[in-house]
């Protein structure tokens, strides 16, 4: 379970009223009171008054949020206060999350998924308004790059996808996953405190070890990108026992990075608000020079010896960051560069 801080008893001013949206569900509305006051207590009357309905109704909610892992504290004479997560994501506390900043889209939340990319374009091609978040608390086919299967075990941890209807010409969007890359490198080195970086093509590293990685895929005509789902997941708080045996050397979590246990719902609401914007920020040009001196700071390549798969042929080198098109710059041990567009790449250890 994820703490919250202690609760004070304290009485909410108009001046700071939570406002309720028309179509919003009652149970994030107080969840999103309780989160706007934390971490003071709201008295049982005051929740009763601006869900129109009585304490006793309240009380009823609230043992509900209980039932699902929420741990709510009641205090006589005070009220009620958020004390703990769990550590699965539960629709409700994430809804108020995103309320809380503001982010405005809309997200399912399912136990278990086969993939949230394949839940995401279903409903895209059932027609659903985006842009949208799709999140599992386990997945039974997760997918990473080149049709490697993603680990994703229940609870601790994110996996997601968001999706879009650009409807684009394909170029603006090329530089999409290293740019929210590092976009996200960067929000989760603010708020954890880990020393994350960013691997060639999609993948987030801390202390040398696989973190997170990305996924994007697309439905593109000749002409523009009609849809567009990003996938991410990211180890959060899973512990490293929880890792099968041939992934232990090559994976981490942000727990094993930092000792820390996250709020996974807070963590996750400002994940989605960050790739919105870097979603929003391609649409609108990712100037190439930007993205190299950003990519730069946070390469967990560069400067590094690897081995680069293509396929039918494989070439070692020394990494030199990236071009203005997202691709890898190689030096080969004749002393040429070589850039390469895609490949699965392998750090080569020291000697």
């Amino acid at each position: 379970m994820a703490k919250y801080p202690e609760g004070k008893r304290r009485a909410i001013s108009p001046k700071n009223r939570v406002k309720r949206t028309p179509k919003e569900n009652p149970s994030t509305y107080l969840l999103r009171t309780l989160l706007a006051a934390s971490p003071y207590f709201v008295s049982g009357s005051i929740l009763a008054d601006r869900l129109k309905m009585t304490r006793v109704a309240v009380w009823g909610r609230i043992d509900k949020l209980r039932s699902e892992g929420i741990e709510i504290e009641a205090a006589r004479n005070r009220g009620y206060r958020l004390e703990a997560e769990p550590d699965r994501l539960n629709k409700h506390l994430l809804e108020a999350w995103m309320g809380e900043r503001r982010i405005s889209c809309s997200a399912s939340v399912f136990d278990s998924l086969d993939s949230t990319n394949s839940e995401a374009e279903r409903q895209l091609a059932a027609g659903r308004e985006t842009p949208f978040a799709i999140l599992a608390n386990s997945q039974e086919k997760g997918r990473g790059r080149l049709g490697r299967r993603w680990h994703s075990p229940p609870a601790g941890n994110i996996y997601l996808s968001l999706a879009f209807r650009p409807e684009i010409p394909a170029f603006k969007l090329q530089l999409l996953t290293l740019w929210l890359g590092v976009r996200l490198c960067r929000l989760l080195r603010a708020e954890t405190g880990s020393e994350m970086m960013v691997k060639w093509p999609n993948d987030l590293f801390s202390g040398g070890r696989k973190t997170g990685g990305m996924l994007t895929e697309a439905t593109i005509d000749p002409e523009r990108v009609l849809t567009l789902t990003f996938g991410l997941g990211l180890n959060v708080n899973s512990t490293k026992n929880r890792f099968p045996k041939d992934l232990k050397k090559f994976a981490n979590s942000l727990r094993n990075e930092t000792g820390k246990t996250f709020r996974l719902h807070e963590l996750t609401a400002k994940i989605i608000g960050c790739i919105l914007l870097g979603y929003d920020e391609c649409l609108q040009g990712i100037d190439s020079k930007t993205l190299q001196r950003e990519w730069e700071a946070l390469d967990a390549l560069s400067g590094k010896n690897v081995r680069i798969d293509l396929g039918k042929e494989s070439i070692q080198g020394k990494v030199l960051g990236i071009n203005e098109t997202g691709a890898l710059n190689l030096k080969l041990r004749n002393g040429r560069t070589r850039v390469i567009r895609s490949g699965d790449v392998t750090l080569l250890s020291k000697k």
